[in-house]
Order: C-alpha cells, then sequence, then structure tokens
C-alpha cells in the first residue's frame, strides 16, 4: 500500500507546500458491474462507459481526500433469455495514500464508503427495482503532474453487499456477498478511468 511505501522512503515525507490545496477534475473509463445469483449461479457480468466529477484536498503530500460523484452507466447481459439492465451511481468519500516520485509523479491507493443507488429494469417490460446501499471502496492509481494540471489513471472497485443484507437485494440472492465459504464473493462494482485534476491556490509542482 502507498501509505506503507512512503514509511519506507524518507524522501516522501518532505513536506512540499506547493503540492497542498484543493483540486476539482473529472475521469472517463469503462465500468463494469459483476455479481451471480446464489441459487440458480445464474451471473451478471457486463460493461459500459461510465465517468466521475472528482473534488479533493491534498493535505499533505502523502495524504488527500476526495469527495466525488461517479455514474457506471447502464451495462445490459442477458439473463434467462432477458436482456436486464443495471443503472448504477454512487457519491463517495476516501482517503487517498500518496507516495510521490521525484518531482511530477504519485502513485496513490484510496479507501473510502460510497453510497450507491441503484436501479434494475427488464428491457421489454414494465417497471423497475431500485436500492440505495452504502458499501465499502478501494482503488488504485498513478498520477502525472505538470503546474497545477494532473493525468491519472485509476482502477476502482466498491464490493456489493458487504453486509450481507438480504432483504434488500434487487432479485432474491442477487448482490448476496457475505464472505463466507460460498463462492458469491465476486459481486464488484469497478471501473478503470483515465483522468484529470486541477489544483487551485497557487502553484502546482
Amino acid at each position: 500500500m502507498p501509505i506503507a511505501l512512503c514509511a519506507a522512503s524518507p524522501a516522501a515525507f518532505a513536506r512540499d507546500p506547493a503540492l497542498a490545496g484543493p483540486y476539482f477534475g473529472g475521469s472517463i473509463g469503462d465500468s463494469t458491474v459483476q455479481f451471480k445469483d446464489d441459487e440458480t449461479r445464474e451471473e451478471f457480468d457486463a460493461d459500459d462507459t461510465g465517468f466521475k466529477v472528482i473534488a479533493g484536498y491534498r493535505i499533505i503530500d502523502w495524504v488527500a481526500v476526495e469527495l466525488n460523484y461517479t455514474d457506471f452507466g447502464k451495462p445490459v447481459d442477458r439473463i434467462f433469455g432477458v436482456d436486464l439492465q443495471a443503472d448504477y451511481s454512487a457519491v463517495s468519500v476516501s482517503a487517498l495514500g500518496m507516495l510521490p516520485l521525484g518531482s511530477n509523479f504519485d502513485l496513490f491507493g484510496r479507501l473510502g464508503v460510497a453510497r450507491l443507488d441503484a436501479d434494475f429494469s427488464a428491457r421489454g417490460f414494465a417497471g423497475s427495482d431500485s436500492e440505495k446501499t452504502t458499501e465499502p471502496l478501494i482503488g488504485i492509481g498513478a498520477q502525472f503532474r505538470a503546474n497545477n494540471l494532473a493525468i491519472r489513471i485509476e482502477y476502482e472497485g466498491i464490493l456489493l453487499d458487504a453486509s450481507n443484507r438480504d432483504d434488500d437485494d434487487w432479485w432474491d440472492n442477487w448482490n448476496d456477498d457475505d464472505w463466507d465459504s460460498n463462492d458469491d464473493d465476486s459481486d464488484w462494482l469497478s471501473m478503470l478511468s483515465l483522468g484529470f485534476t486541477y489544483k487551485f491556490g497557487g502553484p502546482g509542482r
């Protein structure tokens, strides 16, 4: 993890005031929804184009916090001959452990929570099923900084139904990820994205 790497790198603790401050940005990428029904073993596995709006603050060289909005698109998969559509969006808050490498490059790890808003529907049929849940969020990425502008690439994932709420799944036991010995621990919402951030409040590095 980047925080652990910071401990092993004395140069990472050299404070650089030019790195601190608020920043805003966005990203776009490929989002994937994966979950499996515990009873039928049918799996929903589809991807679509997603985007993220980023608002953050780099507190010190190796720590930042972010409040983000992510739209994961509307991936569609065929289950039992029916086209099912999953529509996920999330508001998340997370802490980033940053590892500066040289004067223009960072590696980072993300840990936080996401408030998910999900809507599920079957194409050709009326009605839909919706739910709101709070789930853990993790991610890893890298960015290149040029003055106040940074270009970043990141992979992040949200564990679906981490608290094993059987009564809020959209179809019986879908999204039932209870961390037990059963083969049901692959229920994830993820995105690989490319984006940018711009830091305000003085010259960057």
